[in-house]
């Protein structure tokens, strides 16, 4: 799975994006402990970012496809 980070999630990941090797589609809770797992700084942003897979925000009983990208997107405010 290639997981984008975006603005505070890339800096909390020390990167922009990555490869996952994930053999099984992953509910949006183990997306998040695998997250932060492998950057231990992300733990405080999962409360405030949302995670979108196939053009679609993932709510919470929805699972994320391994063939798919996963990308971290924190708030983000305009005016």
């Amino acid at each position: 799975m290639k997981v984008l980070y975006f603005a505070q999630a890339a800096l909390a990941a020390g990167c922009r994006e990555e490869d996952w090797p994930v053999g099984r589609e992953l509910s949006l809770e183990d997306f998040w402990s695998e997250a932060i797992r492998r950057h231990p700084a992300m733990e405080g942003l999962a409360a405030q970012c949302r995670v979108a897979s196939g053009m679609n925000y993932v709510a919470g009983g929805q699972c994320l496809d391994p063939q798919a990208e996963a990308a971290v997107i924190p708030p983000v405010s305009g005016g």
